[in-house]
């Protein structure tokens, strides 16, 4: 029987991957920081994913920081490409 979870998992794995191979010929360096920040943010949402899967919740603390790094990233690279103090 296929499980829900996993199918998900792999769904995410796939998307990042594609994502990443986003970052290697990004025509500029917003465009390649947007597809870093998107791959990492589908790892997590796969890592959790996992987490649930497994039943084990230390992943899941990791992953949480994961994507609460990467949205503080993404807000001060705007902040500073728009001339503001980071």
């Amino acid at each position: 029987m296929i499980n829900t979870w996993l199918v998900t998992v792999f769904c995410l794995f796939v998307l990042a991957i594609c994502a990443v191979l986003r970052v290697i010929p990004g025509p500029a360096r917003d465009d390649r920081f947007v597809a870093g920040t998107t791959a990492i943010t589908l790892a997590a949402g796969a890592a959790l994913g996992l987490s649930i899967y497994w039943g084990n919740m230390g992943m899941l603390d990791s992953s949480i920081a994961l994507i609460a790094l990467c949205y503080a990233g993404t807000i001060a690279m705007a902040r500073k490409e728009s001339g503001e103090k980071v």
